[in-house]
């Protein structure tokens, strides 16, 4: 049953919101392994990896075939696949800045705008769950 029509079984809904929290860890666990990544800076990393938003455990979900068409048409569903693309190229910009050496930009992007996208993305993940919740996802 799509998303956005409210038409959810409590045990599906269970399960959203049970999928929603382990993304959201699967992202916390991300972002830890990205600064990681800054101190063990070294060229030859593979960024288009990286910049795969649909590789990582999160992607895969998002992207997976527990969502129906109709609910890839969500609002929730659109907002959450932009802000983890999103979240993917900041990620990858850096790791790029790390391999080249620059590694003071590297900790400037991961603080400044990542840090900013990736709390927009909970952010999102969290209305997400609250919609589910209220049946209007």
């Amino acid at each position: 049953m799509p998303l956005g029509l409210g038409g959810l079984s409590e045990e599906q809904k269970v399960d959203r919101l049970r999928d929603i929290e382990e993304a959201i860890g699967a992202h916390a666990r991300w972002m830890s392994d990205l600064r990681q990544a800054i101190l063990d800076a070294r060229s030859g990393v593979d960024v288009a990896m990286i910049r795969a938003d649909d590789q990582c455990e999160f992607g895969k979900w998002l992207y997976g075939s527990r969502w129906s068409a109709e609910d890839r048409t969500t609002d929730s569903y659109q907002e959450v696949r932009q802000l983890h693309a999103d979240f993917h190229e900041l990620a990858a910009q850096v790791v790029e800045r790390a391999a080249q050496g620059k590694t003071v930009e590297a900790y400037a992007l991961l603080y400044g705008e990542y840090v900013t996208m990736s709390g927009r993305l909970a952010l999102a993940l969290r209305a997400w769950q609250g919609r589910l919740l209220q049946g209007v996802a």
